[in-house]
């Protein structure tokens, strides 16, 4: 408790008072002493004193008010009842509650009890929104939620036909070890699960590092693409790097990796229009591309070479000349169009 009061006896009987009840009591008498002091203790309740000798009284309150460090701090003014005109611009700009002198020292006491309970109650709401918003940041991209909180109305606003670039990494030898799993033949599932989450955490990293979308993953297979809800001009090259640089820890993982936990990857590549936007209704929303792009990347990856990085030419046509390329010849026969991979090697 932080007491801001130039007249001594007045601010000694009142520090005396708040003793005598359990409270733990510092004394200002100048506004300078009562700044430095509430820098330094940020103390739980200010009973301020608007006749200060070096300030109006209300240049201190509202100076608490102006500070994100002291604002949530409860300010009680102490004045006369002469001083209506000062008590209620004290209270237009933030103080939470007054007391005129002379005042009974059971009224003094019940309101600063009263702002104790009340901060009680909103620092119990602050800890329980923080941990709740730390829980949502997990289950939403960093993408969706930065757009959010500057431009919320490209998330919230009508679906739209954007262009996109879409990364697809699929798992060789995944389906394979959740079959063993399961007819408890192989790595107990526990075990299957925190591998699986290693090689994920190092998708979703390296795709929010060039603010792309990662999304669940779907049949296996990892997805996120770029240019949406972060608008990035160079998306091709955005998602190319995400595959590079994904490649790479990836293969770094695995050095420490015991053979059964090691899961290949199959990297895809496309781009083109896509519709995207928030998908669902009341009872749930999802903000998703549906269109062809998503689709043909999810089922390319599956078909590329473990280790390659399979480009459609479409993507081909936009990376052109940044990185050596070669057709890839093995590609299926029912794939009507050519095919390239990343000549890049490891």
């Amino acid at each position: 408790m932080l007491i801001i009061e130039d007249n001594p006896s007045e601010a000694k009987a009142l520090h005396d008072l708040l003793v005598w009840n359990g409270f733990e009591v510092a004394i200002a008498a100048t506004a300078r002493q009562g700044w430095s002091q509430l820098r330094a203790w940020r103390p739980d309740v200010v009973v301020l004193d608007l006749g200060l000798p070096d300030a109006d009284g209300l240049t201190v309150c509202r100076a608490i008010k102006a500070d994100p460090q002291l604002r949530d701090i409860p300010v009680l003014i102490l004045t006369g009842r002469s001083a209506i005109q000062q008590l209620v611009e004290g209270l237009r700009i933030g103080a939470e509650d007054y007391v005129t002198k002379p005042y009974d020292p059971r009224e003094i006491l019940a309101r600063i009890q009263a702002q104790l309970r009340l901060g009680q109650r909103i620092a119990s709401l602050k800890t329980y929104h923080l941990r709740w918003w730390n829980l949502l940041r997990s289950f939403i991209p960093s993408s969706i939620l930065q757009i959010l909180q500057k431009a919320p109305h490209e998330i919230m606003g009508p679906a739209r036909m954007q262009p996109l670039s879409v990364l697809a990494v699929s798992w060789g030898g995944l389906w394979e070890r959740i079959q063993e799993a399961a007819r408890h033949e192989g790595l107990p599932s526990g075990t299957l699960h925190q591998a699986l989450n290693r090689h994920l955490n190092l998708f979703y990293e390296s795709v929010q590092a060039e603010g792309g979308t990662p999304c669940p993953v779907v049949d296996g297979a990892a997805l996120a693409w770029f240019n949406a809800p972060i608008s990035c001009p160079d998306h091709p090259v955005r998602a190319l790097r995400t595959a590079l640089v994904l490649r790479e820890r990836i293969r770094r993982l695995h050095l420490g990796l015991p053979p059964p936990l090691r899961f290949a990857p199959r990297f895809a590549l496309h781009r083109g229009l896509a519709l995207i936007g928030l998908m669902g209704g009341s009872a749930y929303l999802h903000y998703t591309p549906i269109g062809e792009v998503v689709e043909m990347t999810r089922r390319l990856s599956t078909l590329a070479p473990e280790g390659e990085i399979l480009l459609t030419p479409a993507f081909h046509e936009a990376i052109q000349g940044l990185l050596p390329v070669q057709l890839w010849t093995e590609a299926p026969a029912f794939i009507r169009m050519p095919l390239y991979v990343v000549a890049v090697r490891r």
